[in-house]
């Protein structure tokens, strides 16, 4: 295998490869000194199960009558201002069998992996929006359960799908927030991806999915005293966690840009900047203008900013082609990554920037963003799966693969029950929900912890729901997070600083909206 021959020869990277991941399975693993584990994981057994996790990773246990619950990762509770890993999973335990569970586990934020162990039963769910990535599958009569599908397939030596073969080798496949792939599957046929708001169960040798939200209709905003309501309640909440932060991390930093998501959460830690620094990242020359705007912000308010400068040629980073491998090896094998991101992440790993980046992902989902990135006012109330294949890629005349990608969105209705459990709500949210963010975003996290630990304030499933209650057009036009910066931070809301992403040009939101049109009536 090429990519182990050149990790042999580089054991300074080695540590990178599947970095602060886990593999939780009831198989023996031969030679964890070797590759692909290098000696960088520790095995801890939990009823019938090894929990294999990476030395830069956490893992939590605590054992009571039903078991043994466990979480990997990270998780506070602003609901509760709790901080300590080990009294949440205490608090689930007292709550287990009950409402009051679920309810806890959907006030959490952080990115983990979490469940019980009762022998050779087990039980898990992702954080809110599957940031914490995880796989599973039969093989061979053993269970394997990981953050990262190549390293299941690494060890039980799997061939990559076809299906998967042909579409990330089809020539538009990184058109349209480029690479990850449809529904529930992986690059192994034989694995399937955890979906968030989907537990998992494993017992009498078959494991079972089960949708647990939503649970009911939504009740959305009728009148403007309600939507103050919700802004003042989400602006608590979102205030709550960047108090929290700190207590976790000693060097927490807000990664900050002159956009709408980060300003919001750096107004979010209006009354303790003094427990934070900010940082920007220069690969070309948009992003000055972004990195301008965060220092200005950040001055303005006493908080240090560093703006790091990515190299501009892959050349002048040793051993930029074996780190670019790895990366794009962690998030499986599903495409190659932009050599410009690769040089931001390199970049990152070489300077001491933080303990822990505050990123401002997941706030797409209540900013209502495929209506944002198709330019539409409206999407129909049920989708079909030739809906979410248009919003997927654009395939133009490869028939061939809207008809595959078809087959599997369909499957991952099923085997989610995602059609039984909407209720009211709009199903467009559930595509970047489940498969933009729990797709792409939580393979992206994954490398990007070889730079720092990260947490994502946003990412709390009682935060997005309460959110979602707001009227669209209000998303649609980010007048909520307008509204939540002036209420957390008046001072910074007057600064009236927005860059919009030139990406988000009208010319292209009608070419895709145009093409999603056009392909989702085509019966072929």
């Amino acid at each position: 295998m090429l990519l182990k021959n050149l990790l042999d020869s580089k054991p300074q990277i080695q540590k990178h490869l599947f970095e602060k991941g886990y593999l939780i399975t009831d198989a023996s693993i031969p030679n964890p000194k070797e590759y692909p584990f290098y000696d960088n994981w520790a095995d801890t057994s939990i009823g019938a199960y090894h929990f294999w996790v990476h030395k830069g990773a956490k893992l939590y246990t605590y054992r009571f009558d039903k078991g043994s619950l466990f979480l990997i990762g990270h998780a506070y509770n602003p609901y509760t201002m709790e901080a300590d890993e080990n009294i949440i999973l205490q608090n689930l335990a007292q709550a287990y069998g009950t409402d009051s569970y679920w309810n806890t586990i959907d006030e959490l934020t952080g990115i983990f992996v979490l469940g019980l162990v009762n022998g050779n039963a087990l039980e898990l769910v992702l954080d809110a929006s599957g940031m914490q990535c995880g796989c599973y599958g039969t093989i061979a009569g053993k269970q394997y359960i990981s953050s990262h599908m190549r390293l299941i397939g690494d060890i039980c030596q799997l061939q990559t799908d076809p299906y998967v073969k042909r579409l990330i080798n089809y020539r538009w496949y990184r058109f349209m927030m480029g690479n990850y792939l449809p529904g529930d599957i992986t690059c192994y046929k034989e694995l399937k991806r955890i979906i968030p708001n989907t537990s998992l169960t494993f017992c009498n040798g078959a494991y079972t999915v089960r949708r647990f939200y939503p649970n009911r209709p939504i009740q959305m905003c009728q009148t403007e005293e309600e939507y103050r309501k919700v802004i003042a309640e989400a602006s608590r909440i979102l205030q709550n966690t960047m108090a929290l932060i700190p207590q976790k991390w000693k060097r927490p930093a807000i990664s900050l840009t002159g956009g709408v998501d980060s300003n919001t959460t750096f107004a979010a830690a209006n009354g303790h900047y003094s427990e934070y620094e900010t940082f920007s990242y220069v690969s070309m020359y948009r992003e000055s203008v972004d990195a301008e705007k965060a220092k200005q912000i950040s001055d303005r308010f006493g908080v240090t900013h560093t703006t790091y400068h990515v190299p501009e040629s892959n050349d002048q980073i040793p051993d930029f082609e074996i780190y670019k491998a790895v990366f794009d090896y962690n998030q499986g094998g599903i495409g190659a990554s932009k050599d410009d991101d690769a040089r931001k992440k390199v970049t990152l790993i070489q300077n001491d920037v933080c303990d822990v980046e505050v990123k401002s992902w997941i706030s797409e989902t209540i900013r209502a963003y495929a209506y944002k990135y198709f330019g539409r006012k409206k999407f129909a109330k049920n989708l079909t799966a030739r809906n979410y294949t248009s919003l997927y890629k654009i395939f133009f005349m490869n028939r061939k693969l809207v008809w595959d990608t078809d087959k599997h969105f369909k499957a991952y209705f099923k085997n989610t029950q995602l059609k039984e459990h909407l209720f009211n709500y709009d199903e467009s949210d559930f595509f970047v929900w489940e498969m933009m963010h729990g797709g792409k975003c939580g393979l992206n996290i994954g490398v990007m912890k070889s730079c720092f630990d990260i947490t994502i304030p946003y990412n709390n499933r009682k935060l997005l729901d309460l959110l979602l209650r707001v009227p669209l057009d209000k998303r649609i036009s980010d007048q909520h997070h307008m509204d939540l910066k002036r209420h957390m931070n008046a001072e910074l809301y007057d600064m009236n600083i927005r860059v919009v992403n030139l990406n988000e040009t009208s010319r292209r939101k009608k070419m895709v909206n145009i093409y999603y049109t056009i392909n989702s009536k085509l019966p072929f």
